[in-house]
């Protein structure tokens, strides 16, 4: 599946590279605020309290659509409202349903950081996801070569991107590690099977060091999750299913804020 998501984005980056007009050096003269994703997380870790990183997500490859009906701009104030600290937005179309123009809404409803939650495979996207809004963006180490994930890694920083480093395994790891990434999402769903289990993020939290921030993505179903990887020395979570497919997203959101 991955493959196949990537191959399809090959395909847009030339279409977006036809579109587009500024290099990184334009982009670096606008001086686009960052909202401080890293910051925000960083801020809570000091205060001893959790991140949540609402997820807006309408569909995945797996389930199909989660909520065909999502109302982008009152699920992104709700967020806010019941206490996210930042929120990832979906852009991929083909296959997660979602859109730029998605977080821009998002921009523009919320005062939060945003995570542009995207398959980064050329540096096309970072200048797009700049000029978007976005705060931070996902380089997945899966699906990039060592060398042009280092390359991503060090134009997202010159651009002021804060970045999200995805990995699922101890091999993608030491990658993240060897580039002393400051932020690394430990993906809990297997990428052959798809099933998700919060034990990926327990046992890879072990090889990494107090000063390395560790998101645990996917899989998270209730505050029992959250308090065994809290125990773990996780602090921040990627949760979006759970809330999309919600009849209460802010009950379940201020639930596992603990």
């Amino acid at each position: 599946m991955l493959d196949e998501i990537i191959k399809n984005k090959e395909q847009e980056i030339v279409e977006l590279m036809n579109q587009q007009q500024m290099n990184i050096n334009d982009v670096l003269k606008k001086k686009i605020e960052n909202r401080g994703f890293l910051k925000t997380i960083k801020k809570n870790i000091i205060n001893n309290t959790i991140s949540i990183i609402a997820e807006i997500k309408r569909a995945s490859p797996s389930k199909g659509f989660l909520n065909e009906n999502l109302n982008i701009e009152e699920i992104a104030i709700e967020y806010q409202q019941a206490g996210a600290s930042c929120i990832s937005v979906l852009t991929d179309q083909r296959f997660f349903k979602g859109s730029i123009a998605d977080l821009i809404q998002v921009r523009n409803k919320t005062t939060l950081p945003i995570l542009r939650k995207d398959f980064i495979i050329h540096e096309s996207q970072l200048i797009q996801s700049k000029l978007i809004g976005a705060d931070c963006i996902l380089l997945i180490v899966a699906a990039l070569k060592k060398d042009l994930f280092s390359r991503l890694y060090d134009l997202s920083l010159k651009l002021d991107l804060d970045v999200l480093v995805e990995v699922h395994d101890e091999k993608e790891l030491q990658i993240a590690l060897d580039k002393k990434c400051h932020l690394i999402g430990i993906n809990n769903r297997n990428l052959k099977t798809f099933e998700t289990s919060i034990q990926t993020s327990l046992d890879l939290i072990k090889s990494i060091n107090d000063d390395v921030i560790v998101v645990s993505e996917s899989g998270i179903r209730d505050s029992n999750d959250i308090k065994l990887l809290r125990n773990s020395g996780i602090s921040t979570f990627l949760i979006g299913e759970m809330f999309v497919t919600s009849s209460n997203i802010s009950k379940d959101l201020q639930g596992l804020i603990i």
